[in-house]
């Protein structure tokens, strides 16, 4: 009944629909207190008796009950709870959306967060791929141009003249610093390292990127004046 209770008051913390990562919770609120055993008992009774909801492995939330029954978690809410407070981003489609780079759609939301614990989480059509770092603006700024280079060629029907732009901006805002962490996180090829290289030369950015490219090497990528000239022909 102690054990009860204790879970219980922490999960009362917690509002409607707010998702409840039970390994975090676990460390921060209860480890002292209760068994990891006697908690994880604990919240799967409160699932079968309808005062809790798994919504994925290790993941749960208080029910929003409507007088139609119980109203899940919106997506918006469930990309918060791994992307706000310099947590995370999205990647992937949604992010090229953002960017005017194309207008095809994803059903699966893509997520670098540093809110799991795990390597990768699944809830529903997001998935979330761990990356412990705080996502600052610098970072976050230089990670979504590292993921649109590395995945440039992937990305259908793309439009050429807003990647162009894309570039632009991200070559003149770019931090050398941020870069650093984020490879020093997460490897990227080198061809996507290069491709990089090749955008800030071109737009007379500084930079020591060949540090990390071997000048015997000849990397698969566009070259920017092939790009512009394409796009002024098209």
């Amino acid at each position: 009944m102690k054990n009860n209770s204790a879970v219980r008051a922490v999960l009362a913390e917690f509002k409607e629909n707010e998702l409840i990562v039970a390994s975090k919770l676990y460390k921060e609120k209860l480890s002292g207190r209760i068994s990891e055993a006697a908690y994880y008992k604990t919240l799967q009774r409160m699932c079968e008796s309808g005062e809790l909801v798994k919504i994925a492995k290790g993941t749960y939330h208080l029910p929003k009950v409507s007088r139609y029954g119980i109203v899940p978690p919106l997506e918006k809410e469930i990309v918060a709870a791994f992307t706000e407070n310099e947590t995370g981003t999205v990647v992937g489609y949604s992010l090229y959306n953002t960017l005017n780079l194309t207008t095809q759609i994803s059903k699966t939301i893509t997520i670098m967060s540093s809110a799991i614990e795990g390597l990768t989480k699944s809830i529903r059509n997001i998935v979330i791929h761990q990356m412990p770092l705080r996502f600052s603006q610098e970072i976050t700024s230089v990670l979504h141009g590292l993921e649109v280079l590395q995945n440039y060629d992937t990305i259908q029907d793309i439009n050429y003249s807003a990647f162009l732009k894309f570039t632009e901006e991200f070559a003149l805002s770019f931090n050398a610093k941020a870069f650093e962490k984020i490879i020093s996180t997460k490897a990227y090829k080198k061809s996507t390292i290069s491709f990089l290289h090749e955008i800030l030369n071109y737009y007379q950015v500084e930079n020591n990127l060949s540090e990390y490219l071997s000048a015997l090497s000849v990397y698969k990528h566009p070259k920017m004046g092939e790009l512009y000239e394409a796009t002024r022909i098209s």
